[in-house]
């Protein structure tokens, strides 16, 4: 406007002024001003128009911002509530681990209270009927006796640390997992004559925690069984395999294997092998446990069994 305002100035200067080559000047200029005042108009609307979309535009930034924030407090509380329900899982398959861990150690705890119990009797009918009984035969006693109240200590000890809360991070060598996981359940093998072979060249060294990670072993071991049982296997056998190279650990039974229909759901929640009788907590809280431990289960037929295999993904042994 201010140009426009220049243009009237110059047009009634050019009025008092009585020339033909002014008066051509003059419409000149008019014409100019004409499409000066257009240009303004059209100048205007558009810097108007431009005010309106960065409105427009602030407000959709806001909104997107506002979008975002709700969204990531969403996501938070999906991943808070996701971890709540493993932490729960986790307690549940730990508390049935419990269960069975404690009719393993009634099961272990019988036999030596029994030699226990029938080295006292026969010592005190000796005593009774020989009127006393000789040094020999008092350390023999005690000897016995001190065997089996060390098998008793060994097995409180290895379910006090398979109990035990672990909260921070460790080193572990999975020969010594693997024997402490055997310890447990040895004489729950042995009465369901289950034969366990070891081949470990070379160990592996994880970093996690070892307690958990004993659960892994554990639910497969209770998942033989089950199969063993069900399948009225009568030769039964688990191999386990130590692989460093390969930074892998093999698990093998000849149990008859896994359903075809259940492989590619057999790590999702709710999927058992057990039918009704199983939760589908264990092989799901085994592969959660596994990544915690920079690795994976594969599970797979192989021969007339089935093979699960935990592939570390960490690194090289240490």
């Amino acid at each position: 406007m201010k140009y426009n305002k220049k243009f009237q100035e110059i047009l009634a200067r050019l009025d008092k002024i009585d020339d033909e080559e002014c008066q051509s000047l003059k419409q000149e200029i008019a014409v100019l001003s004409e499409i000066y005042e257009k240009k303004d108009a059209r100048l205007n609307k558009i810097i108007k128009l431009s005010d309106k979309q960065q409105r427009a535009i602030l407000e959709l930034n806001e909104e997107l911002d506002s979008y975002k924030n709700n969204l990531e407090e969403k996501v938070q509380e999906e991943i808070t509530k996701r971890k709540q329900q493993e932490d729960l899982l986790f307690e549940q398959s730990r508390l049935a681990k419990i269960a069975e861990m404690i009719d393993a150690v009634a099961h272990q705890w019988v036999q030596p209270l029994n030699i226990i119990w029938m080295n006292t009797e026969l010592l005190t009918l000796e005593a009774k009927k020989n009127n006393g009984v000789s040094p020999k035969r008092v350390q023999e006693f005690k000897e016995n006796s001190s065997s089996q109240i060390n098998h008793l200590l060994k097995t409180l000890n290895n379910f006090r640390d398979f109990f035990r809360p672990m909260k921070e991070q460790t080193s572990f060598r999975l020969t010594k997992t693997i024997t402490s996981v055997l310890d447990l359940v040895n004489d729950d093998l042995v009465k369901h004559s289950i034969e366990v072979t070891c081949n470990i060249k070379d160990d592996l060294i994880l970093v996690g925690n070892e307690n958990e990670f004993k659960h892994i072993l554990l639910n497969l071991i209770s998942n033989s069984k089950y199969a063993f049982l069900e399948n009225k296997i009568t030769d039964r056998k688990i191999t386990i395999n130590i692989l460093q190279e390969e930074q892998k650990l093999e698990y093998i039974d000849n149990a008859g294997g896994i359903k075809e229909e259940l492989l590619a759901t057999l790590f999702d929640m709710h999927t058992s092998t057990k039918g009704l009788e199983g939760t589908g907590i264990g092989l799901y809280m085994s592969q959660q446990i596994a990544k915690k431990h920079y690795g994976e289960l594969i599970a797979e037929n192989f021969e007339d069994g089935a093979k699960f295999t935990f592939i570390y993904k960490g690194g090289g042994n240490r």
